[in-house]
């Protein structure tokens, strides 16, 4: 199989995959305290890690030393950040507005490169990028009547806070997955990330009342911690190792359709107009800012 074919076949079971965490992730914090879930969801991920490791015969204590900084930040922008905005914005929003809010993790991943001066701003990029903020902005305005519930707005300001950290994440952990390969870079990632989440997650146990929580919810937090922790990031890193951050962020625009369709399905909560605008300005601005 090339190279190309396996891209694909990894970025198509990334993006199915990443519809169903919003779907998931909205049935567990609907119940879950968040830091709990959080907590739950990341310490659970590690102990698969620690697994897999040991099972590969992995020694990831020379690979820390030589990279420790590196692996610290990707771990604190992948897993503190990222999923203090994502788990606190999905309690509070959509799903569908979660997943339209990080199809735009291509054209922020476009602007770090801008910042960094790895890459010069043209004209139809900024067309692009313009385009694809004004699908935000026409998402933030409203439904029919103008308007949107005060929680869906701090709930998807919050989830584009999440959107900047996992770009952020993105550009950061693709020299290390190319250094010591998608497996051992994740694996770390996800041990530093938890090992800085526990003392912030602690801080929802107080809250945590386990028999209170329905058996939904307690599958929608194993779906985070088995899949979307484990399986999808591995998945994204191994997609990173054969395309640039921002190709690989790219593909997965399919998601926001699939995940309001899911919404739609499970929740019955239909796509709004705003939402319907909201998406084809989006994707479209990526498209032409990543062409």
């Amino acid at each position: 199989m090339t190279a190309r074919a396996r891209f694909w076949i990894i970025m198509l079971t990334h993006t199915g995959l990443a519809a169903g965490t919003y779907i998931m992730g909205k049935a567990a914090t609907a119940h879950f305290p968040v830091l709990a879930l959080g907590l739950f969801r990341f310490v659970l991920a590690a102990l698969c890690f620690l697994l897999l490791m040991g099972l590969r015969g992995t020694r990831l204590g020379p690979l820390l030393r030589e990279d420790w900084r590196g692996f610290l930040l990707s771990g604190f922008l992948g897993v503190v950040l990222n999923q203090l905005g994502f788990l606190w914005g999905l309690k509070l929003t959509l799903p569908s507005h979660g997943a339209l809010l990080y199809a735009l993790t291509p054209t922020v991943v476009l602007l770090h490169s801008w910042l960094k001066g790895a890459e010069k701003p043209t004209r139809r990029k900024l067309a692009g990028i313009a385009l694809a903020f004004s699908g935000v902005v026409w998402l933030f305005s409203g439904r029919q009547d103008g308007t949107l519930p005060s929680t869906w707005l701090a709930g998807d300001f919050l989830i584009l806070l999440a959107v900047v950290a996992w770009a952020a994440f993105t550009v950061q952990s693709r020299p290390l997955l190319l250094k010591h390969g998608p497996e051992a870079a994740t694996s770390l990632t996800i041990l530093l990330g938890t090992a800085l989440f526990l003392p912030v997650g602690a801080f929802g146990l107080g809250d945590f009342h386990p028999a209170h929580i329905p058996f939904s919810a307690w599958l929608g937090a194993a779906y985070l911690g088995l899949v979307s922790s484990v399986v999808m990031y591995l998945l994204w890193f191994r997609a990173l190792s054969l395309r640039e951050a921002s190709r690989v962020s790219i593909v997965a625009n399919g998601q926001p359709i699939l995940t309001a369709l899911l919404a739609w399905v499970v929740f019955g909560t239909p796509p709004t107009a705003a939402f319907g605008v909201g998406a084809a300005l989006v994707i479209a601005g990526v498209v032409i800012a990543q062409t």
